[in-house]
């Protein structure tokens, strides 16, 4: 059974060092889309935070976004699914984080959303200025994030937290893990990602699957965090990146060479193109 659909996280996976598609990696992309193999980004970002040289690489008719809270179909320009955290879920949520050293904002259906203090606090949590620019730049501010919501009454696809240290984290993990409603992930060292319970990129991927009428055994998917493995679990192959979390490396189906080495090209060319 041949490759139908490739899925792909971005951050640390197909995207470079310097954060672009390289081009031989996109010209890999473009011998998929010859052969009519989906391309689908994969990503913990929302549909705005996206580069638009990954929405318009050869293949991609399709993304799951926000750690899978929502896949889109862009050809009909609709959500194929859509499974967020409820407002009073998320007010229940910031109550925890209140008390505690952390900085957190969210996606809704508009963007991202913040509060007015948080791009100044940025700096004091050992964030790296990227991505600190990247954060800066995809947030919209607002005074209070509680008042928002109980405003806007807007369902929230994924919350963002940020520490200063482990201990701070694995605190506030242990608490939110407690929370039915939460799924809690991780995709970077200093960061948490909340969605709502049993939403992950792989049921996002099931989603899309299920939609399309393709088979798990027809599918790939390429991550480098802990927020990847569901969905490599969930694929016909499941591939970590040479540079990804040790853990997700040790359960992954295959390795692939690192980013900066172009690897999902590389293992694209010598298990999918041949």
């Amino acid at each position: 059974m041949g490759t139908r659909l490739i899925a792909l996280d971005l951050d640390g996976t197909l995207l470079n060092e310097k954060m672009h598609v390289s081009e031989k990696t996109r010209q890999v992309m473009e011998l998929c889309a010859q052969r009519g193999i989906e391309i689908v980004p994969a990503t913990g970002r929302a549909l705005p935070a996206v580069p638009e040289e990954v929405l318009s690489l050869p293949g991609v008719h399709y993304g799951i976004f926000t750690n899978g809270a929502v896949v889109r179909d862009f050809g009909k320009n609709t959500w194929v699914s859509e499974s967020c955290l409820s407002w009073e879920e998320t007010i229940r949520v910031i109550e925890v984080l209140r008390r505690h050293p952390v900085i957190y904002d969210m996606y809704v259906s508009e963007g991202g959303v913040s509060e007015t203090r948080l791009p100044a606090q940025l700096g004091e949590y050992g964030i790296p200025e990227r991505e600190c620019a990247y954060i800066r730049a995809t947030r919209r501010a607002v005074t209070d994030m509680v008042e928002y919501l109980r405003e806007k009454k807007c369902p929230v696809q994924k919350m963002n937290l940020n520490f200063k240290d482990r201990e701070s984290k694995q605190a506030v993990r242990a608490k939110l893990e407690a929370m039915p409603e939460v799924l809690v992930t991780s995709s970077l060292p200093w960061n948490l990602e909340l969605n709502a319970a049993g939403i992950t990129k792989g049921s996002g991927l099931r989603n899309l699957c299920q939609y399309l009428g393709i088979e798990a055994e027809e599918t790939m998917a390429f991550g480098d965090g802990e927020n990847d493995w569901p969905m490599l679990e969930a694929a016909g192959i499941g591939v970590a990146m040479e540079n990804g979390a040790p853990f997700l490396k040790e359960r992954a189906d295959r390795i692939a060479a690192s980013n900066r080495e172009e690897g999902v090209a590389e293992a694209i060319r010598q298990w999918v193109l041949i």
